[in-house]
């Protein structure tokens, strides 16, 4: 017998539910936040202005929203594993549980690692639209999604090595009951843990103790808007811009304080061009996929390679400007080319709570004067909504994929091989009764980058990307094309406009791999008859066009637009866009930068072109500020109240036009916000 005392032996502290709890959350922000700053390691020529201090300050600033996202998606297994009960321990609910966590948790980090890809594209975190994508796509996007998935296959390795380990975790942290831990202690734990996280976990959710959640804009309060992506993550952004598509009223000017308005009376021309011809130009108006000017050398001498020879020449003979894209995809164009409408929400218009909302476009405008009109899409139909848009813009939709028999035209992924499509097009403009209005938009110099099987590249061609490949085909398509129309009987009475839809995503060089570059376009006037060739340095953006090519056409009209006319000397230089809850304003020399209420950013766009020197605390450009903020305050107001047209019929009872004092301009009786004429 033995006569001493044995002593209690003590459970690991590993045992106790609480224990395996931190230590699951804390492996999954591990996880996630490491997903996160994969943005950052693979696209680091967009954030190469930042020091690695500044880097590793901004992921640990991020890890807060990871929280939110981790608080949200966790709270089944919060709740369960500090119960002071036993049934937690019971094996099926454990399994369930267990599935729980590796599954969503899996999900969440893999919307992490597809942002990579995502931001590549856009510059900036995805939203909710990429399930509008996905909503709205037909058989081709998946065949898209295919080759995404064999191009950057990587991504998948990656985001299955993290899966394990979250499974791993899982295995390792699974409640597998002891007697021996079921003690006063046990219980006391469990009741304290429980109390702990019950405070916890909603402060998690919040982002903070604050006033109000945290949201999007939040991140501006750490970073600029180049760097918010790297704050940021891909369900956070999901989720926080799924909450609100709609816009808010302002009222931060009085109507006579307000010197912006988007009615501009009566087109004049007073340069650039010559006198009127005496007819009615046809035109042909060129939207150019992904074609930036950091891929033309006619803008970019210091581009990699000469992939344009026939575009520079083109240039050359053509009234070129500084261009700007409104938006970073195809969708958000249509609205800035055809009715000067830029992207100022999250979602494009045609996906957006004001899709029903009535427009006056381009086509309407010409159609009154006897246009026949149309527009030529090489996808299939009703790709990104372009053929909804056309028709409400005034344009006869045409798209190219079912015109064609010949499979070597069609790339299998998404439409016909800009040769072959713009060929076509060609084709049956020449039927078309005159005057003719026509906007041609390619498609081949978009991902997956395919080629013709028949094309020859140059030998020197080895050295270039996929993407570069495909910019040279689509130059010496266009070079076929125009070699075709100049044959053609109307070609000297028409006006051709060439530019972009959005500028390249891929980038090679730092001035353009930011928040100013990624906007640059060509945009360009070829009309030798009326306009003659030249250089301007000004800046012109998308929403620019729809009146400038009015005024260059000589129709002197009134127009509704957010740009301005660029052959007329009074008005001046202006660019606006939105891009990660941040405002963009320019006049070609200073860029403002503002979340909507305060200017947040001052750079001067011609010394500093990387955007590397931010001025707010030496420049304050307040009336830069001042017009950025009078023309959010005309966009919100006239989306909300279908103010985005011109009743002409009542131009002769008053001059002037805002959204707030004289609403009678537009219509007889008012309309409920969204309804449509």
């Amino acid at each position: 017998m033995s006569y001493y005392p044995t002593k209690k032996k003590k459970a690991p502290w590993f045992q106790y539910p609480v224990a395996k709890l931190v230590f699951r959350l804390l492996m999954v922000l591990l996880l996630f936040s490491l997903s996160r700053w994969l943005i950052y390691l693979f696209n680091t020529e967009f954030f190469h202005h930042l020091t690695l201090g500044q880097s590793f300050r901004l992921f640990l600033v991020g890890m807060r929203f990871d929280l939110v996202v981790i608080a949200y998606a966790n709270i089944p297994m919060i709740l369960l594993y500090c119960l002071p009960a036993k049934f937690i321990y019971n094996q099926v609910l454990q399994k369930i549980i267990n599935v729980l966590f590796v599954l969503v948790n899996s999900v969440l980090i893999t919307l992490n690692m597809l942002d990579v890809i995502y931001f590549r594209f856009l510059g900036k975190r995805m939203t909710t639209e990429l399930a509008q994508l996905f909503g709205s796509s037909d058989e081709s996007m998946f065949s898209l999604l295919g080759q995404i998935t064999v191009d950057y296959w990587y991504m998948l390795v990656l985001a299955a090595l993290f899966v394990m380990v979250l499974a791993v975790v899982g295995k390792r942290t699974k409640l597998v009951q002891q007697t021996e831990v079921i003690t006063n202690r046990w219980y006391f734990l469990q009741w304290i843990s429980l109390m702990v996280f019950s405070v916890l976990t909603p402060v998690a959710c919040r982002g903070g103790i604050q006033s109000k959640p945290v949201n999007l804009a939040t991140a501006l309060k750490y970073t600029d808007s180049q760097n918010m992506p790297i704050v940021l993550n891909a369900p956070f952004s999901i989720v926080k811009s799924s909450i609100n598509h709609t816009l808010s009223e302002i009222h931060d000017f009085e109507p006579e304080e307000m010197d912006f308005s988007p009615i501009h009376y009566s087109l004049k021309s007073n340069r650039f061009v010559t006198e009127d011809p005496g007819y009615l130009p046809n035109l042909v108006f060129l939207v150019l996929e992904s074609y930036g000017q950091e891929m033309v050398s006619y803008y970019n001498p210091d581009c990699r390679f000469q992939l344009t020879p026939f575009t520079d020449s083109l240039l050359t003979q053509s009234l070129t400007f500084n261009g700007r894209a409104n938006g970073r995809r195809s969708n958000e164009a249509l609205p800035s080319l055809l009715s000067g409408l830029p992207s100022l929400m999250d979602v494009d218009f045609s996906s957006s709570a004001y899709s029903d909302n009535r427009i006056d476009g381009l086509g309407q405008v010409l159609k009154q004067l006897g246009y026949s009109t149309s527009m030529f899409h090489g996808g299939s139909n009703g790709t990104m909504s372009f053929d909804t848009f056309a028709k409400k813009a005034g344009f006869d939709y045409y798209y190219g994929r079912n015109e064609y028999n010949n499979d070597a035209d069609y790339d299998g992924r998404c439409g016909i091989y800009d040769g072959p499509f713009l060929q076509y097009s060609l084709a049956t403009i020449d039927t078309f009764s005159k005057p003719f209005a026509t906007l041609i938009h390619t498609l081949s110099s978009q991902h997956p980058y395919t080629l013709p099987k028949s094309f020859e590249l140059p030998e020197e061609s080895y050295l270039w990307s996929g993407f570069e490949k495909t910019v040279y085909y689509t130059d010496c398509a266009l070079r076929d094309f125009f070699k075709e129309a100049s044959q053609k009987p109307w070609f000297d009475s028409t006006l051709f406009v060439i530019t972009a839809d959005h500028a390249n995503t891929e980038h090679y060089l730092s001035a353009y791999s930011n928040i100013w570059g990624m906007y640059s376009i060509p945009i360009a006037f070829f009309m030798p008859s009326r306009i003659p060739a030249g250089k301007c340095e000004e800046i012109a953006q998308q929403a620019d066009l729809n009146i400038s090519i009015l005024s260059a056409m000589g129709i002197e009209d009134t127009v509704f637009s957010f740009g301005r006319n660029v052959f007329d000397s009074l008005s001046d230089p202006s660019f606006i866009a939105y891009i990660n809850q941040t405002y963009q304003y320019s006049d070609g020399q200073y860029l403002v930068q503002s979340d909507g209420n305060q200017t947040i950013g001052v750079f001067n766009v011609i010394r500093d072109r990387q955007l590397n020197d931010n001025l707010i605390d030496r420049i304050q450009c307040s009336d830069l500020s001042k017009k950025l903020k009078e023309r959010i305050q005309e966009y919100n107001n006239r989306f909300i109240f279908n103010k985005l047209y011109i009743n002409k019929e009542a131009l002769h009872e008053q001059a002037e036009d805002t959204v707030h004092h004289q609403p009678d301009i537009w219509q007889e009786a008012p309309e409920k916000p969204g309804e449509s004429n």
